[in-house]
């Protein structure tokens, strides 16, 4: 599932330079994506946009998508674009609609810049804590 696919024809080539690589790279994000989610449905719930049921179900789902994260057992499914979509299919399928709500009032941009920022301060603070043992 290709969220921005265009009915015109991409050279094949140009389209693995470009983005060829992008799931792979998402795994390093899943973990990321799924805090970011975390703290998302629980400002969603304090607005009124999910219930307290709501929130608890969708909550332990995340907890359970960060443990496969934790054990390096997430992929990014054959055919899906990449870590949110694949984050929101697995609560879809266990949750059914509820798992949409996550995406409410948060653009991809939004996504994708709170995951690149909570893995370059993870990234940070590993490399401090290796430098301050040299």
């Amino acid at each position: 599932m290709k969220l921005w696919e265009k009915s015109t024809q991409v050279n094949k080539d140009i389209e693995r330079f470009t983005v060829g690589r992008d799931r792979e790279m998402d795994i390093y994000l899943a973990k990321h994506d799924v805090m970011g989610s975390m703290a998302h449905i629980i400002m969603l719930e304090s607005i009124g946009l999910l219930t307290k049921e709501e929130l608890q179900l969708l909550l332990t789902e995340l907890r359970k998508i960060y443990a496969i994260v934790e054990r390096g057992e997430f992929v990014i499914e054959e055919g899906i674009e990449d870590v949110h979509s694949q984050v929101e299919l697995m609560l879809t399928r266990s949750l059914g609609d509820i798992g949409k709500k996550i995406h409410s009032g948060r653009s991809r941009n939004d996504q994708v810049l709170l995951d690149l920022k909570l893995f370059t301060r993870t990234q940070i603070k590993e490399i401090g804590e290796a430098t301050e043992q040299l």
